[in-house]
């Protein structure tokens, strides 16, 4: 997932009203943690019965942290959809992944990409579809379960998780407290330099194969063709065209994603090559 800095956790508390509300109860260990453990650790708690309520308070996490320092990581308790492609607010509003994508991203930003997203909510996981590598990295880490969960099941895990994490600064630590409190294999996590090479793998072996290749290059001939330009680049130039091509756009989406114009540090904290990248995709 990745360490990245982080000063406080906001709790985005999306359970509905009658229920077993275990939001309310991380924020009280959280603080508990911050009077005894973690000195400094600011903790903020964000209600989220409307859409608007979670946009609301996002923004205001965003504002902290451009305004005053805040680095938090995020954590979301509420209720996953089942077809896995969002949660629902406690009114029972469903948000998409893709909406919450759009919302925390620039909290992501603010943070100079030190944002750790914690989904509590069945298939919380499957946030990482909504992640595209072409834009800003919306997260640095991101933790989330791969399946159905009951009310409370996963709660012990990550008090422990936090505890460990804010006792030692370690978060090989914290993950190892949290595998011992729940069942195994339940929790999808990764880092966005993971993501990111995991992303390029599967793009290299499934869109990159020489048939593929031949056959957007053809495709691209034709649209040539149809477009009656007067100089069409044959199907053999253009497969050299998409080749040759190929590490330039790797650097262009790499920089966008990691925010490499925003905070140069980042090229350090960060160095992706492509190379490495290359080097990944075919083991």
């Amino acid at each position: 997932m990745g360490d990245g800095q982080v000063n406080g956790v906001a709790i985005l508390d999306a359970i509905p009203d009658g229920e077993l509300n275990t939001a309310r109860h991380l924020k009280e260990d959280l603080i508990d943690l911050s009077l005894n453990t973690a000195d400094g650790l600011q903790v903020r708690y964000v209600r989220v019965n409307t859409l608007a309520d979670l946009e609301a308070g996002i923004s205001g996490l965003v504002d902290e942290a451009r305004n005053n320092g805040l680095k938090p990581w995020l954590h979301l308790e509420g209720h996953g959809s089942a077809d896995e492609t969002g949660f629902r607010v406690a009114s029972g509003a469903h948000c998409s992944w893709d909406n919450l994508k759009e919302l925390i991203t620039p909290l992501n930003v603010a943070t100079s990409l030190n944002l750790i997203l914690i989904l509590a909510t069945c298939f919380g996981g499957s946030f990482a579809r909504a992640i595209q590598t072409v834009d800003r990295a919306p997260v640095l880490g991101l933790l989330g379960p791969k399946r159905e969960v009951k009310t409370g099941q996963i709660e012990s895990g990550l008090v422990e998780f936090y505890r460990s994490f804010f006792k030692s600064s370690l978060l090989k630590k914290a993950i190892e407290a949290l595998n011992a409190n729940v069942p195994g294999n339940l929790y999808y996590r990764t880092s966005a330099q993971q993501f990111f090479y995991d992303v390029w793998a599967g793009y290299k072996n499934i869109q990159c194969t020489p048939q593929e290749i031949d056959n957007r290059a053809r495709r691209m001939y034709r649209e040539a063709k149809a477009q009656q330009l007067p100089r069409t680049p044959s199907v053999g130039q253009l497969k050299r065209l998409i080749r040759g091509r190929e590490k330039e756009f790797f650097e262009k989406y790499r920089d966008i994603y990691f925010m490499y114009d925003l905070d140069d540090t980042n090229r350090t904290r960060f160095p992706v090559t492509y190379e490495e990248a290359e080097a990944y995709a075919s083991r």
